[in-house]
């Protein structure tokens, strides 16, 4: 991939935690490990695994308080337990997500190391993304007694701690308040610094600034006398002066609550589409059907996920098969497809994000080599630049309804194309589908499937037929990923 090559409609991305990676890499090494140090042959790996773009979470400072607040807190040292039997005191560092500054914490090399690893990244066709987080900040961020007037004031005078309006509050940040201007224009400097040192940003929380969200959440508190009252959106501002500085920076917005939609007008490149995950999870073929009938802009700019730091592991969430058909979901609608360390592995325990490092866990070899023959299949250009569209299962025969637990499309370009067909059901089926593939007709077509290397052969005119089309077979939750040869060879 070139960086910033707005053609590639669905790039690939591989989130990694920082520190546990480094932790990781360090134990094998046996040394420690900074960002300047990481292997080339692990560098190597993740360009072979063909991903765009690496998302390294939780590089930033996060000074004091938010590390002693994570280690006295009962409901979390429970869960710390259960994810690290011989959890000790400094495994707890606190939460990513409660920055005390935008510098790469010195544990981790620093931002000379954070450079050193990007130019690295940069070499191998790779792109880095970090954190930007614009609703909150640490209790102990420089701000608080630089800037008190950008945080929000709770009645009895003392800053407000972040939050979701739907959930009790983060107690070891600080809100920052988004109905003034000097806070909007803060937070744009910061952004523009981060962006200096990488190629694109996870922004987290991204609707929770949004102007009507932010009133819903916020009308009790007034702003600060001393402050400006803001007009428009923030992002709109915000991504207008990266836009400009860096044309080609990549914004991905974590978001939720049937937001995508705006947040993706407002300038979001990608935004996170936790539809998706639901109804991978717990819907039906038909609602996944219905979710990926959107328009194609829509879908481009979604980013397709199974798991992240916030979401179980989906080797503990799903069995093996259900998990495979899911994944081949993932991995070849249009969006972002974006993976998370140790899914590919098969890891099935989430580490809290407030440790820094994590259990050991025996590899499932075989969901190893599934993600490896997905991702090679990814890599084909018109899974990434062809012309989308859903394909229509209907039955194979008289009164036969498994069709209706399939999801099938085809990805279709000049010289090559894609079929995709996914039974969604917990029994077997069988469906017919009409390939509206150009360039087959009057040809014969191979159809190779690059997860269970099968392969067949149909004519084209069969195929493009309604009468007949590709007839197909498939066990519960069972998965074809054809390539499509076209041609009499």
């Amino acid at each position: 991939m070139i960086l910033g090559d707005t053609s590639v409609h669905s790039p690939a991305l591989y989130e990694i935690f920082a520190r546990m990676w480094l932790y990781d890499l360090g134990r094998v090494k046996g040394a420690r490990v900074t960002l300047a140090d990481v292997p080339d042959e692990e560098l190597d790996r993740l360009a072979r695994l063909g991903f765009d773009y690496v998302y390294l979470m939780g590089v930033w400072t996060l000074g004091e308080v938010g590390p002693k607040i994570a280690r006295e807190m009962p409901s979390l040292r429970a869960e710390y337990e259960r994810a690290l039997p011989d959890l000790g005191q400094a495994d707890v560092i606190g939460s990513p997500f409660a920055v005390a500054r935008y510098a790469v914490d010195p544990s981790l090399g620093g931002d000379a190391a954070l450079a050193v690893l990007r130019e690295k990244l940069r070499a191998r066709g790779i792109g880095l993304l970090l954190d930007f987080v614009p609703n909150h900040l640490a209790r102990d961020h420089h701000w608080i007694t630089e800037r008190p007037e950008l945080f929000v004031r709770e009645a009895n005078g003392q800053i407000a701690c972040g939050k979701d309006p739907y959930f009790p509050p983060w107690t070891d940040t600080a809100q920052l308040d988004f109905r003034a201007a000097e806070t909007r224009q803060a937070s744009i400097e910061a952004l523009l610094d981060v962006a200096s040192r990488c190629d694109g940003v996870r922004c987290d929380m991204a609707m929770l600034v949004l102007s009507d969200v932010f009133q819903r959440t916020w009308a009790h508190a007034r702003r600060a006398e001393e402050t400006r009252e803001a007009e428009g959106e923030f992002w709109a501002e915000a991504i207008d002066a990266v836009r400009e500085r860096y044309p080609t920076f990549v914004l991905l917005a974590e978001a939720y609550w049937d937001l995508e939609w705006r947040l993706q007008t407002l300038g979001f490149d990608y935004t996170y589409d936790k539809s998706m995950y639901d109804r991978l999870l717990h819907g039906s073929a038909r609602a996944v059907r219905g979710h990926l009938s959107g328009s194609f802009d829509y879908q481009a700019r979604s980013a397709r996920f199974l798991e992240n730091h916030d979401e179980p592991r989906i080797a503990s969430a799903l069995p093996p098969d259900r998990r495979k058909a899911a994944t081949v979901l993932l991995g070849t609608t249009p969006g972002m497809r974006f993976f998370h360390d140790g899914q590919l592995e098969g890891r099935k325990i989430r580490a809290p994000v407030q440790l820094a490092r994590r259990a050991d866990e025996r590899v499932d070899e075989a969901s190893l080599a599934f993600h490896h023959a997905l991702l090679d299949a990814m890599k084909l250009d018109v899974l990434r630049r062809g012309r989308f569209a859903l394909l229509s299962p209907r039955a194979a025969g008289p009164g036969s309804t498994s069709f209706e637990s399939f999801v099938a499309y085809r990805w279709d370009a000049r010289a090559s194309a894609v079929v995709v067909v996914v039974n969604l059901g917990p029994a077997r089926g069988h469906c017919t589908l009409t390939l509206d593939l150009a360039g087959i007709a009057g040809r014969n077509v191979r159809l190779v499937d690059r997860i269970g290397g099968e392969e067949y052969r149909r004519s084209g005119d069969e195929l493009l037929d309604d009468r007949r089309g590709l007839y197909v077979e498939l066990p519960a939750y069972g998965a074809h990923l054809f390539e499509v040869k076209k041609g009499n060879r």
